[in-house]
């Protein structure tokens, strides 16, 4: 990222070294997290290489074809993993209670009531509620991303 132009003005500019280190400690940090991380990037390379080849050869016709084409192949050739939201409901019960404790306590520090988080209809509803803001939703994944590493 050469130019930061585009960034968002009240938005501070990350620090792509520190954000660079905090991606890799993540992805190799955790198992499963580096085997979805390979086995995602080995598909999309296949993907995105029948689309360049395709639309090299025969314009956007061949890109699309060559898309689909190199998907199915990445498809194929892909190892079995499971996505981060299958693997956060394969969690044990400590990290799910983890992850329970650490979204709760998201919600109330951004207005929540504990009354709100007491069944199972209005956690759906505060969830819902105040996840609509961007700091709540970055919070959130912070809390499962823990919850997977734990």
């Amino acid at each position: 990222m050469d130019s930061y132009d585009d960034y968002p003005a009240a938005d501070p500019i990350p620090e792509p070294a520190a954000m660079h280190s905090e991606l890799i400690r993540f992805l190799t940090g955790n198992r499963d997290m580096r085997k979805t991380a390979r086995s995602a990037l080995k598909q999309s390379m296949w993907a995105g290489g029948g689309a360049l080849t395709g639309g090299l050869m025969m314009g956007p016709v061949g890109g699309l074809v060559g898309g689909i084409a190199g998907s199915l192949i990445g498809f194929f050739k892909a190892d079995d993993y499971d996505g981060v939201v299958l693997q956060l409901s394969k969690l044990s019960q400590q990290q799910r209670q983890f992850l329970m404790a650490e979204v709760g306590q998201v919600l109330v520090a951004t207005g929540a009531t504990t009354s709100q988080l007491a069944s199972a209809e209005s956690f759906r509803t505060a969830l819902y509620t105040y996840a609509q803001q961007d700091s709540v939703r970055d919070e959130m994944w912070r809390a499962c991303v823990s919850a997977i590493q734990s």
